[in-house]
């Protein structure tokens, strides 16, 4: 993109800039050098306000820290959704998978493509984190399917020992129902 600037009939053309952006927006090297060639062939006797230059540079600073700021962003949420989803690493998943099709599994690992988190399933199919419709833990599948005695269950024996404890104490000794 050549520049042109005109003062007092000279008239200064400038290089192609070199690093815009593909969009075509200007970058903020490129806003730099067609900042300093315009104070360099500024008419003396008009010169460039210097609180405006000021201003656009302001600006340009700003727009460069949110373009930073987007991009880690971006990517501490990319981080983020591979963390939970190796959370899901055991457990059992339920969703919908990207040709519309219901997905049942157990997650057996996690990939990242372009960006996008998917679980591994168990029964060879890929669901996209973002389709998950529920989880179940499997540990808590697999203790649902047997009975458990009361005294084998681990909040009866928290119960039972902060009983014990109340009554070494002098506290109420009397069992909560359920217990």
């Amino acid at each position: 993109m050549a520049v042109s600037t005109v003062n007092n009939n000279t008239t200064t053309t400038l290089p192609p800039a070199s690093s815009s952006t593909s969009s075509g927006a200007m970058s903020s090297s490129d806003f730099m050098k067609v900042m300093l060639t315009q104070l360099a062939h500024q008419d003396p006797i008009n010169p460039t306000d210097s609180n405006q230059l000021l201003t656009q540079m302001s600006q340009i600073s700003q727009l460069q820290s949110n373009q930073d700021m987007q991009t880690n962003i971006s990517s501490l949420t990319l981080q983020q959704s591979i963390g939970a989803a190796g959370n899901l690493i055991g457990k059992q998943v339920n969703g919908i998978a990207t040709t519309g099709d219901s997905v049942t599994g157990n997650v057996t690992s996690v990939r990242v493509v372009d960006k996008n988190v998917y679980l591994e399933l168990d029964s060879g199919q890929t669901l996209p984190m973002q389709n998950i419709t529920s989880i179940a833990d499997t540990s808590a599948l697999a203790q649902a399917g047997t009975t458990s005695t009361a005294a084998g269950d681990p909040s009866s024996t928290a119960a039972n020992q902060l009983l014990q404890l109340l009554q070494s104490l002098g506290g109420n000794t009397t069992a909560p129902a359920g217990a």
